[in-house]
C-alpha cells in the first residue's frame, strides 16, 4: 500500500511539474517595450513535413522539433504604442509589435500588430502597413485568455466581411487548452500547452451557404516561446501526426538556439545620397521587370509627404530626385513599391 502511494506521489508530482499556467503578468513581462522576438519557420512554399501534434489529454505528452528545418523569417519588436503609424485607428491598443518578414531575396514587408492587454485577456484589433490598416478585426479576435491552463475555453464573436450584396462571409474561431506536455527545440526541453483553434467560415452567395472548417495548434512556454502549426483540413483533424508545411517557431532573441541569417539584401531600393540630407537627394532603384512604379515619402505616422515617382519604368538603373527644400526637418521613410513588392529606407532631414 505504501508502494502504492509513493509511486501516485511521483505521478502527480511529475504531472503538477509539466503543466504551465499563463498569466496576466507572464504576457505584461513578455512583451515589455524593447522586447525583441525572432521567428523561423519551416520553408515557405516547400515540401510538407510530418509533424507530432498529440491529441486532447490530461496526460503529459513530448512534441520534438529538433529535427524540423527552420529558416530566419522575422524579427519582431515591442514598441511604444504611441509610436506606431495608425495608433489612432486603435486608440485602446496598449501593447503594438513591429515586424519586418524576409520572404526573399527582395521579398521584405513590414507590418505593425495592434493588440490590448487586458486583466482577463489579449485582443488584437488590427494590422497595418507603413501606408495603411489592411486588417481590422472587429470585434477583436481574442488571442490569450487568462489564467491559460488546460481546460481553459473561448469562443471568439462571429466577425462578417461582406465582400458585395448578397456576398459576404461570417467567420469564429473556437479555442481550447486541451493538452499539455514537454517542447523539445534546439535550446532545451520546456513544460508547456497546447491551444488547439478551430476556424469555421460559413461563405453566403447567391448559389447557397457553404461552411469550411480549418484547425490550427499553438504550443505556449512560461518564458513565452511559441510554436504555430498552420491550419490543417477536417481530413487531418483526427490524427496525432499531420503533414504541414507551415511550422513557425518563436521566442526571445537566443532563447530558442538558432542564429538568425543576415537577411537578404533589398532588390529596388538600392540606395539614398546624401542621407541625411539637406536640401536634395537621389533615390537609386533597379527593376528586373517592366514595372508600374511609386516612390513616395512619409512621415512616421504614414502621413504622405511627398510623391516623387508615379509612373511605369522599364528594366535597369533609375534614379529619383527629391527636393526636400519644402519639408520640415525630421525623420521619414521613403518608400519604392513596384511589382507586388514594396522596399522601405529612413531618411534623414536636417537643415
Amino acid at each position: 500500500m505504501k508502494r502504492n502511494l509513493l509511486f501516485l506521489f511521483v505521478l502527480i508530482s511529475v504531472m503538477a511539474n509539466s503543466q504551465v499556467t499563463l498569466s496576466h503578468s507572464d504576457y505584461q513581462n513578455a512583451f515589455s517595450i524593447g522586447t525583441i522576438y525572432l521567428t523561423y519557420s519551416t520553408p515557405i512554399g516547400g515540401e510538407q513535413f510530418e509533424v507530432f501534434v498529440g491529441e486532447p489529454s490530461t496526460a503529459a505528452q513530448t512534441w520534438d522539433l529538433t529535427a524540423l528545418p527552420l529558416e530566419y523569417l522575422a524579427i519582431s519588436h515591442s514598441i511604444e504604442p504611441s509610436s506606431a503609424p495608425f495608433i489612432g485607428d486603435f486608440p485602446t491598443s496598449n501593447l503594438v509589435l513591429y515586424e519586418k518578414y524576409w520572404f526573399a531575396p527582395g521579398d521584405t514587408m513590414y507590418s505593425w500588430n495592434y493588440k490590448e492587454l487586458q486583466s482577463d485577456r489579449l485582443l488584437l484589433h488590427g494590422q497595418s502597413d507603413e501606408f495603411s490598416v489592411y486588417m481590422t478585426w472587429d470585434p477583436p479576435a481574442i488571442q490569450a485568455k487568462f489564467p491559460m491552463t488546460l481546460g481553459t475555453t473561448w469562443l471568439s464573436e462571429r466577425d462578417s466581411t461582406y465582400i458585395m450584396p448578397e456576398v459576404y462571409t461570417i467567420s469564429e474561431t473556437e479555442a481550447k487548452v486541451d493538452a499539455f506536455g514537454t517542447l523539445i527545440i534546439t535550446s532545451g526541453e520546456f513544460p508547456c500547452l497546447r491551444l488547439c483553434q478551430d476556424h469555421r467560415t460559413i461563405s453566403h452567395t447567391p448559389a447557397g451557404v457553404d461552411t469550411s472548417m480549418t484547425r490550427s495548434f499553438n504550443f505556449y512556454t512560461q518564458g513565452m516561446i511559441e510554436v504555430h502549426i498552420g491550419s490543417i483540413y477536417e481530413d487531418q483533424f483526427d490524427l496525432t501526426t499531420i503533414w504541414t508545411s507551415g511550422v513557425k517557431l518563436s521566442g526571445r532573441q537566443g532563447s530558442v538556439g538558432i542564429s538568425p541569417v543576415n537577411p537578404p539584401l533589398p532588390s529596388l531600393l538600392t540606395g539614398i545620397y546624401p542621407n541625411p540630407l539637406a536640401d536634395k537627394a537621389e533615390i537609386h532603384y533597379t527593376l528586373k521587370n517592366n514595372a508600374k512604379v511609386k516612390i513616395l515619402v512619409s512621415d512616421l505616422s504614414g502621413r504622405e509627404v511627398a510623391v516623387l515617382f508615379n509612373d511605369y519604368k522599364t528594366v535597369g538603373d533609375h534614379v529619383a530626385t527629391l527636393d526636400a527644400s519644402g519639408i520640415s526637418p525630421g525623420i521619414y521613410l521613403c518608400a519604392i513599391q513596384a511589382n507586388g513588392m514594396v522596399e522601405t529606407n529612413k531618411l534623414v532631414i536636417c537643415k
